[in-house]
């Protein structure tokens, strides 16, 4: 073992040296030729929010370099390509690409695709063969979320998968299920075995026809870290079978990782590797323990075995999962509990189907149609428990000495210290839920990074939001713990993709009476993307002047801009570009509070707001622009706010907030808050503000 971990040390450095091939290194930046083949199924990468714009949605997958402008050149990459291109696993091919950096240990560098690919040669044989029925079987599954979820359960190809949905299973702790592991081919294995029995005489024939099978199985649900891992430690169990020896599961585990890290000890940086292993190690290693102990109590031995196998598996993933995420779900266990019982008869039902999918669509389909009733029960599992809480830490670091004081109770048998670390963890939860928007909000900016996203508080489930932030989820979950479920007023102040990118989910089971926005159709990707998003919804171009009453709420909305000039935009001087300047703004009148809040308008607007005789004093100003530098200082004297809320993302790229405009604010005496620095911010008076915080040793609810 020693000899090994010094062989697999002595390999990752070399290994992490090749990546910093000085000649691929002197390249980043620049625009080269690059010639290689593609090791993973193409995957679509929806384009991120960067600043105010959307990037386009791009193809991604790994890429085995073998030259750069005719130099030969053995590196893994990561190349990005437009998704018209017809691209498949196993194709080698020649393409202009731009080289940047990656965060990606197990790649040189991001190749993005720069202009018309040539494709060399056809994938072989195998890869040919073998997404033929992937690809058939994706066409069979039904058109749900259910027949989405089938291709991920039985080999691993989420494709047909929305991204919400995805975050949702990840959310709820099934995740893992769409990713192939052990109990994958410890199921076909079992099966095939159980199948053949009927046809083929010789244990030793039965073995050598399901290592073949299996060996198929690799390419059929690809050949990623886990799966590797799962097929070693399942060839390493036939083996000894083959040959008449005891199997155990541990020194099959220390086998597969072994001959896996010698082969490639780049995957001891994997993350995914790492939970694949922890995973197993716990099913083999505390699994028995729970079901000796539960066996006492309950005498059916499934039961038992759905409850110990999730809950170990969880338990020896806990620190690494913790570390990635910074959160724990409260759900994780009983979701697995609740869905363990399907996941046999989708999986080997769903695998003769694939293998059926190009031979007879129609029985294949059948035995789909027999599955999708346990698939269905996944997705109510997931969407019921999606909402519920889960203990978040803002930093990982906290959760360790939790897990170690609770680890070294459980060794020692020190109760208290269990019952001490629990007690401890409840009263945060408990506290932490009370804590945030607290009772009698009425103005709450959440949290949503880059971005802008306000509330305005009208009482019983109604609220005015102005903007929506970048990304569906994250406004979502921040109105769902608002309590908001209906919207007589939505206010997009104008079309970057940071004040509108989260709309689909805002409009979700959420009743919007009226929505305002820009009379500039800027920029045009992100105008057509929301135009969709609110067809059939009352929508309104406002002017300068116009008011909105809601008398039921007592609230009134006043429009200080924009002020249409013959129905176009003025051209207005300044820093602050169209777009930005073409920003809605208001002053919203609640029964406590007066809130301005101006989207991105710059110093051109700004003055001109400032010089129209529409503003007055208020108690909360909503910075413009994310604090940026650019800032109409007469304006900010005009309306004399108590309180100033900046929103802003963490660590972003663009400096905000200025640093000497946050120093003009409290040299007026405003109190600043941040959302990059305290997270959500709710105000119920301008002296009794309340944040989701993001201290080292808060722990937040969901």
């Amino acid at each position: 073992m020693a000899v090994t971990a010094l062989v697999g040390i002595s390999l990752v450095s070399f290994r992490q040296a090749a990546l910093n091939n000085q000649f691929l290194q002197s390249k980043i930046g620049t625009v080269v030729r690059v010639e290689g083949v593609i090791t993973t199924d193409p995957v679509l990468k929806e384009g991120l929010v960067i600043g105010s714009f959307k990037k386009p949605d791009q193809l991604s997958a790994l890429f085995k370099l073998t030259a750069i402008d005719g130099r030969e050149i053995d590196l893994p990459l990561r190349i990005r390509f437009n998704p018209a291109s017809d691209l498949e696993i196993d194709q080698n091919l020649i393409v202009n690409a731009r080289l940047v950096k990656s965060k990606e240990r197990k790649v040189a560098a991001l190749a993005i695709a720069n202009g018309e690919i040539t494709k060399v040669g056809k994938p072989r044989n195998i890869f040919r063969f073998t997404s033929k029925i992937r690809d058939d079987f994706r066409t069979v599954v039904s058109d749900s979320k259910a027949g989405a979820l089938m291709p991920g359960l039985v080999l691993g190809d989420t494709s047909l998968q929305t991204q919400s949905f995805i975050t949702q299973m990840r959310r709820v702790g099934l995740s893992h299920l769409t990713a192939v592991s052990g109990a994958n081919f410890a199921m076909v294995a079992t099966f095939l075995f159980w199948l053949l029995q009927y046809f083929i005489k010789g244990l030793r024939n039965r073995l050598w026809l399901v290592g073949a099978i299996l060996f198929l199985f690799i390419f059929l649900v690809r050949p990623t870290p886990s799966v590797l891992r799962a097929a070693v430690m399942s060839a390493v169990v036939i083996l000894a079978k083959y040959f008449g020896e005891r199997s155990f599961g541990v020194p099959s585990l220390a086998a597969a990782i072994m001959f896996l890290l010698l082969s490639d000890p780049i995957q001891s940086t994997d993350p995914g590797f790492a939970l694949s292993v922890l995973a197993t190690a716990g099913i083999l290693l505390l699994s028995p323990v729970i079901e000796d102990k539960l066996g006492q109590k309950i005498k059916t031995t499934w039961i038992v075995q759905s409850i110990s196998i999730p809950v170990s598996a969880t338990i020896f993933c806990l620190p690494v999962i913790v570390l990635l995420s910074n959160q724990i779900s409260l759900v994780s266990v009983p979701a697995n509990i609740l869905v363990a019982p399907v996941i046999a008869p989708i999986t080997l039902l769903g695998f003769v189907a694939a293998i059926f999918a190009p031979i007879t669509p129609f029985f294949s389909s059948f035995l789909l149609l027999l599955a999708t009733p346990f698939a269905h029960w996944i997705v109510i599992v997931s969407q019921s428990m999606a909402n519920l809480p889960a203990i978040s830490f803002n930093r990982s670091f906290v959760f360790f000495p939790i897990f170690v004081a609770v680890l070294f109770g459980l060794i020692s048998r020190r109760k208290w210290v269990i019952y001490l670390s629990i007690f401890f963890i409840t009263i945060q939860l408990i506290t932490s839920h009370f804590a945030w928007p607290g009772s009698g909000w009425q103005i709450a900016n959440c949290d949503v990074g880059q971005g802008d996203g306000l509330v305005v508080n009208l009482g019983e489930g109604n609220a005015i939001v102005v903007d929506v932030g970048p990304e569906p989820e994250i406004m979502n979950q921040c109105l769902n713990k608002l309590g908001i479920k209906s919207i007589p007023l939505l206010i997009l102040t104008h079309f970057h993709s940071d004040h509108v990118g989260g709309i689909s989910k805002v409009l979700q089971n959420r009743r919007v009476s009226q929505v305002w926005i820009s009379n500039l159709a800027q920029p045009e990707a992100a105008y057509q993307s929301t135009m969709k998003e609110v067809n059939g919804i009352d929508l309104k171009i406002v002017e300068q002047g116009e008011k909105y009453l809601l008398p039921n709420f007592a609230t009134q909305v006043l429009v200080v801009w924009p002020k249409l000039l013959l129905g176009q935009m003025p051209t207005l001087p300044g820093d602050g570009s169209e777009v930005n300047n073409s920003s809605i703004s208001v002053i919203i009148k609640t029964k406590t509070l007066t809130i301005f809040a101006g989207g991105d308008i710059e110093p051109a607007a700004q003055e001109m707001i400032t010089t129209s005789g529409y503003l007055s004093q208020v108690d909360v100003l909503k910075v413009s622009h994310h604090g940026s530098a650019y800032q109409y200082l007469p304006m900010l004297d005009l309306l004399n706010p108590k309180v100033a809320i900046i929103s802003v993302g963490q660590g972003n790229s663009y400096g905000h907030p200025d640093q000497q405009f946050i120093a003009e604010l409290i040299s007026r005496n405003i109190q600043v808050w941040r959302t990059d620095q305290s997270g959500g911010i709710s105000l119920a008076t301008p002296n009794k503000i309340r944040v989701t915080g993001k201290e080292w040793w808060q722990i937040r609810w969901g």
